[in-house]
């Protein structure tokens, strides 16, 4: 079937949304009438799904939340840690990147978990500490002589552990606010940029952030990552298999911006 203008047009608009990760189909007529195209018309799907593919990204879901898109390394519209604020400098990105992966395996430590659409609750300084005990872990795997499969997860672990947990600025701008010199700060700064991405919001003013569902499907389509596998075989309470190292923990683009 020949796609009209307007086919053209809705499926640049529905592609537009998509890449709008706060955007919700509940809130928008529009949206929702363009997911409505999606989902019911086979032609329309076809070529959204065409256009997708050239540019490196795919449909991981279809759902409440709208078109929850999974990407290529390669792809324009990839995610890297230096897309987080202040993840620039290398130590700051690994940082970054080990709580991003250990938001992931404290909240779906198992495949089961990632199969249950139920609410997941991150408190922030409950978070930190379990990180702290995952480092611990991480600490006497290195010193029975056993490899961790990522070059930037070994690095990461061992700035997490070195950091002290709380840390508050006592000059200039940053005076009376956490510190990057210190854990609280990274998880904070990581919770905060999957609010900004759709993927969590704060629940109350106590510390405690709700993963969305939207989270869950992105985990579920990083699953086989070495670094995921192995702290979710940690926080399982199992020895964790070790697997080749691919790409470091600072460079993983499994996301959509």
């Amino acid at each position: 079937m020949t796609l009209t203008q307007t086919d053209h047009t809705d499926l640049g608009a529905l592609i537009g949304y998509a890449l709008q990760p706060t955007q919700r189909p509940g809130r928008s007529p529009e949206y929702r009438r363009l997911l409505g195209r999606y989902r019911s018309e086979p032609h329309f799907r076809t070529a959204a799904d065409a256009v997708l593919h050239g540019l490196g990204a795919r449909v991981l879901s279809d759902g409440d939340f709208g078109l929850v898109l999974g990407v290529e390394p390669e792809s324009p519209f990839a995610f890297r840690v230096t897309d987080m604020p202040n993840a620039g400098p290398r130590n700051s990105r690994l940082l970054a990147g080990l709580v991003l992966v250990g938001i992931a395996a404290y909240a779906y430590p198992s495949p089961a978990e990632l199969d249950e659409e139920r609410i997941r609750r991150v408190p922030d300084t409950e978070f930190e500490q379990w990180m702290r005990s995952l480092c611990e872990r991480l600490q006497v795997v290195d010193a029975a002589g056993e490899t961790i499969p990522e070059e930037g997860l070994d690095e990461a672990w061992r700035l997490y552990h070195e950091l002290p947990p709380v840390l508050v600025g006592d000059r200039g701008r940053g005076s009376g606010r956490l510190s990057p010199k210190c854990t609280l700060y990274w998880v904070r700064n990581t919770l905060g940029w999957l609010v900004e991405q759709g993927m969590a919001r704060t629940d109350s003013t106590d510390g405690t952030w709700i993963l969305t569902e939207r989270f869950r499907i992105q985990v579920k389509d990083m699953a086989s990552e070495p670094a995921y596998t192995f702290l979710a075989a940690l926080a399982r309470g199992e020895r964790p298999a070790i697997a080749a190292a691919t790409s470091g923990s600072d460079d993983h683009t499994t996301e959509e911006k």
